[in-house]
């Protein structure tokens, strides 16, 4: 098994729409990209500066340390070009929205590792979010309430309702130890948002086990190694794709979807692709739990960040 010393904190946040807000089918990146607005905000004593690097406070500023992580040179990640951040959104893909007022907006953010102790600056920034509006028109909403969750056993905690002034800072945190065993023979993978994987430089349109594994087994080790325990440096990450090929895939009924992705400038426009629907596997799961977990709540593949690659794990009778 891969060594892993990785917690994290699901958070459930609810907005409610006071003027007319348009929303993308895949909105995650529009709420990515007004998070990370929000909490440079909040956060920069020097906006001066082009970007954090050279900063004195980078090791220390709440946006620092989530938009523009280090990379430390003693761990694997260091060959990383851009490592992975700490937040995570969770929007499932759907059709368009359109929220008049009144309505809501519920999402999922996950925050890993040592950035849960930037909770206040999130939860800061979170709030911001709305206030600044989102989507086509540019729409306000309200902050409801910011709940923390346990996905598994459905404990709750509230950290932050409407207008109050009161925080709850101590939220719901979760390590490998929380994450139920994968047990079944026959698993189905119903994928939620666009997953692309890269195979040979070309996204993957077959996904066999061993291709989830090894992009699970990168994911997963990268941010444990940035924001965890760094158990996993050194470690032997030959064995699981080996196990990996022993997995049948037993049936794939997936599509390519394309949503075209607005940058923070007009000309900047760029094409998400990925798989959607379910893929089903058969054989010893068993040896894939943390991996296979720690994925259903991190995602996968390119764009995982602002909520690509999200999935569902499925016994099958």
């Amino acid at each position: 098994m891969l060594p892993l010393d990785l917690t994290f904190v699901v958070l459930s946040v609810t907005l409610q729409a006071v003027e007319r807000v348009e929303l993308p089918p895949f909105p995650g990146s529009k709420l990515e990209g007004a998070f990370g607005h929000a909490l440079y905000n909040l956060a920069c004593t020097q906006p001066h500066r082009e970007t954090c690097q050279g900063c004195p406070l980078q090791a220390i500023c709440p946006y620092g340390l989530t938009y523009a992580p280090r990379r430390p040179g003693t761990l694997a990640v260091a060959s990383l070009a851009t490592p992975p951040r700490p937040v995570v959104f969770r929007v499932a893909y759907g059709e368009k929205q359109r929220l008049e007022p009144g309505d809501v907006l519920t999402f999922g953010m996950v925050v890993v590792g040592h950035a849960v102790t930037q909770l206040a600056y999130l939860l800061a920034a979170l709030r911001e979010v709305g206030q600044r509006g989102l989507g086509r028109t540019g729409g306000q909403l309200e902050m409801t309430e910011v709940r923390s969750v346990q996905p598994y056993s459905g404990a709750e905690a509230l950290l932050l309702q409407g207008a109050a002034l009161g925080v709850n800072l101590a939220p719901i945190v979760l390590g490998r130890a929380d994450l139920p065993p994968v047990s079944a023979t026959s698993l189905q993978l119903q994928l939620r948002s666009p997953l692309h994987l890269k195979v040979d430089g070309q996204m993957a349109q077959h996904l066999h086990f061993p291709v989830l594994v090894r992009a699970l087994q990168r994911r997963v080790s990268n941010l444990e190694q940035l924001y965890g325990g760094a158990q996993s440096v050194g470690a032997d990450f030959a064995q699981l794709p080996l196990l990996a090929r022993d997995i049948e895939t037993v049936a794939q009924h997936t599509s390519q979807v394309s949503q075209l992705r607005k940058g923070s400038r007009p000309e900047q426009k760029s094409s998400m692709d990925g798989l959607m629907g379910t893929v089903e596997y058969q054989g010893d799961l068993s040896p894939f739990t943390a991996l296979l977990r720690y994925g259903e709540q991190l995602g996968v593949g390119k764009w995982a960040h602002f909520g690509a690659g999200l999935y569902t794990l499925a016994a099958v009778p």
